[in-house]
């Protein structure tokens, strides 16, 4: 997606929050905060200090803007978008996109203050919509020194939806319960990105931490379910998936907002 053909998007890292979604939301739905805007950004060549620097200004210029969604930035590692950045803004429900609340006295000097000093280091922007699943996943109370995230994609396969999610929650029960180290999250693509996917996220302080934990992942299934059953099952359910591609993500704690990673 080219920046000159992303308006919208632009608008929308400055935090004027443009239109909402169309998509039809229950009274409990709209109250969960388990949502994200997600864009994976790449520089210019020869940008990418300059965007840096850039970013951190901008951040500074809207910490004191009452309203500004707050941006957590990360670096790609590994894979074929080593280097790229990726900025998310959480924790949020389907009412704060809507365009009532991008109605600031701050708004319009925001977009142009991006549009002008960030906008000219961008090469290539992917904006997404994710959320978080509340229903699996074992995650940090607090992502205090947490540094790389490990990322999985996964696409279910047509028709196969409600018997990978049952799957899913039968793992995660097991693991819960059976005192799995590790810890994880699943995102779900809302808008943008890879349609009927479903990301695998895990978290670690650095990279002695991705070392294996003991119970690992097979040794907690087999004492859940028995060693051929644990197979049998596993066996059944990956028919309801396939896997994608995988990479890490670096923390950058100097472009985020006020250093957080909450």
């Amino acid at each position: 997606m080219q920046i000159n053909k992303v308006p919208a998007l632009i608008m929308a890292f400055a935090v004027i929050l443009a239109a909402s979604p169309v998509v039809a939301q229950d009274k409990q739905e709209k109250q969960a905060k388990n949502l994200a805007r997600v864009a994976q950004i790449t520089a210019r060549d020869g940008h990418a200090k300059a965007l840096e620097e850039a970013i951190t200004n901008y951040h500074h210029y809207m910490g004191d803007k009452k309203g500004a969604w707050h941006w957590q930035w990360y670096q790609v590692v590994t894979g074929p978008d080593t280097g790229a950045y990726i900025a998310r803004s959480g924790n949020h429900s389907w009412e704060d996109f809507d365009a009532a609340d991008a109605k600031k006295d701050w708004s319009e000097a925001a977009g142009a203050k991006f549009a002008k000093d960030v906008v000219p280091h961008m090469a290539d922007v992917n904006s997404m919509i994710t959320r978080t699943d509340d229903e699996v996943g074992m995650w940090p109370e607090s992502m205090d020194g947490y540094r790389f995230f490990r990322l999985t994609r996964w696409y279910v396969r047509q028709g196969q939806y409600r018997a990978f999610m049952d799957g899913l929650k039968k793992i995660d029960g097991a693991l819960k319960s059976g005192g799995f180290k590790g810890h994880y999250a699943f995102v779900h693509t809302v808008s943008g990105g890879h349609g009927n996917s479903i990301l695998l996220v895990s978290p670690y302080h650095n990279y002695a931490d991705m070392a294996p934990k003991q119970p690992d992942f097979m040794t907690v299934m087999n004492k859940a379910m028995g060693e051929e059953e644990a197979k049998a099952f596993l066996a059944e359910w990956s028919k309801t998936y396939k896997t994608g591609d995988n990479w890490m993500i670096e923390y950058r704690a100097d472009l985020s907002d006020y250093g957080s990673s909450e």
